[in-house]
């Protein structure tokens, strides 16, 4: 992956993390905390309005947002940590839009931006070449184990008559296999929702210390299971927790005085 800045009025740059797999006639990006209005400890660009943040400022991030994303409309739903993914279009207001409990947006509709909120959790966009359709997901641990990112193939296929063999795939920064230290629970569960996931790296056992997660991993092999093509699934290699730039939001990191990024998509 690499950075793309976006100059929005009044000469602000706005960094977005970006794939060169999601093919033109697509916008999208994963935020950054830089190019934004927001004091410390939320500098800058933070996008969550539920941490304690002015208000004001995380509007005015947001419609830095909308100017950088090229989109006439970004909306966005209420998160739960769950797999429900909505169709939405152009009919749909954005304020009822963010009163549904998904963690999932889907689209033909040129100009609508979809956009998931993450600190830690991993962004995932999804761009169909054949149908114009595109996605975006929000997948922490307990999306990923009840299969995120299968869903989201699913639905593609079923709202939009998309193959899976068309979609190209972004996994955007969230907490890397490096820093997600989790307990014998969410271990368990991990294990249960795909055996095989210890052969394949996902779960990372070190003695004497708790396992580590690698939440992209697991995420990939969904994807592939579920058809996507490995040359057209691109993932983050950022951590959100140790970024040495401290580029990221990160919960694990700082708890409720951190902020959250974004992941959208839109097409044009």
């Amino acid at each position: 992956m690499e950075t793309l800045v976006v100059r929005v009025p009044g000469g602000v740059e706005v960094p977005l993390v970006t794939s060169r797999k999601v093919p033109a006639g697509f916008r999208h990006g994963f935020t950054t905390r830089a190019g934004g209005t927001s004091a410390p400890p939320f500098d800058s660009m933070n996008l969550g309005w539920k941490w304690g943040d002015d208000s004001a400022c995380v509007d005015e991030n947001h419609r830095r947002l909308l100017v950088a994303s090229g989109a006439s409309t970004v909306l966005r739903a209420s998160q739960v940590h769950g797999v429900r993914i909505l169709r939405v279009g152009r009919a749909d207001a954005p304020a009822t839009i963010a009163g549904e409990k998904a963690d999932g947006l889907c689209t033909s509709d040129p100009g609508v931006g979809l956009s998931v909120h993450v600190a830690d959790c991993t962004p995932i966009v999804m761009a169909c070449s054949r149908t114009g359709a595109c996605a975006a997901l929000h997948a922490g641990w307990r999306g990923t184990v009840a299969g995120m990112a299968r869903v989201g193939v699913e639905t593609m296929v079923a709202e939009f008559g998309c193959r899976p063999i068309d979609l190209h795939v972004a996994l955007g920064p969230c907490i890397g296999a490096c820093c997600f230290e989790v307990g014998a629970e969410v271990e368990d569960a991990f294990g249960s929702a795909m055996p095989a996931a210890p052969r394949n790296g996902v779960i990372v056992t070190v003695p004497g210390r708790r396992s580590r997660i690698d939440l992209r991993a697991f995420q990939t092999l969904q994807l592939l299971d579920a058809g996507v093509p490995l040359e057209r699934i691109d993932a983050s290699l950022d951590c959100t927790l140790c970024d040495p730039n401290r580029r990221f939001f990160s919960y694990r990191g700082a708890g409720r005085a951190t902020g959250q990024s974004v992941g959208f998509i839109v097409r044009l």
